[in-house]
């Protein structure tokens, strides 16, 4: 891993914030976009969020040579119980926890010293392991099936 790539990590994480962002700009944060579940723009904003936070928690434990994983992870739960809780928030404060989010997360890999990055992590969903470069990928890939799914549902309307 060189410094080269590890900037163009954290240029893949800020690209694919920017065109989230760019999806949702003017959109109503409580339109719905899954007809077969209760969940809005404002509620998988904060479920990309939650696994940023979640994925920049295994980055850390991975710098200060632990591991870190969801205990007893059963993924639908966890989504619908991490949505639930976010209900409770405006949609202000989702898109605010999200933006820090974001943040947080490239500030570790910023602080990642570079001998780390061909090791391998625990990623937060806890079965399986992988490299820095294939949990930015994850978050990259998340972002963008969701960003899809906004916009299918905008452009139906």
């Amino acid at each position: 891993m060189t410094a080269e790539n590890k900037k163009h990590l954290h240029k893949s994480l800020s690209e694919s914030h920017s065109g989230l962002r760019a999806t949702i700009d003017g959109i109503d944060p409580e339109r719905r976009i899954y007809t077969d579940a209760d969940w809005r723009v404002r509620d998988i904003i904060g479920h990309i969020a939650t696994w940023i936070l979640q994925a920049t928690k295994s980055l850390r434990a991975y710098q200060a040579g632990t591991d870190y994983a969801i205990t007893n992870l059963e993924e639908n739960d966890f989504n619908e119980g991490a949505v639930t809780a976010q209900r409770a928030l405006t949609a202000q404060q989702v898109y605010g926890e999200w933006e820090q989010a974001c943040d947080d997360i490239k500030d570790a890999l910023e602080e990642t010293p570079l001998e780390l990055f061909p090791g391998d992590l625990l990623m937060p969903w806890g079965d399986e392991r992988g490299t820095i470069a294939e949990l930015v990928e994850f978050l990259t890939d998340h972002d963008a099936e969701h960003r899809g799914e906004i916009s299918k549902a905008i452009n139906k309307a």
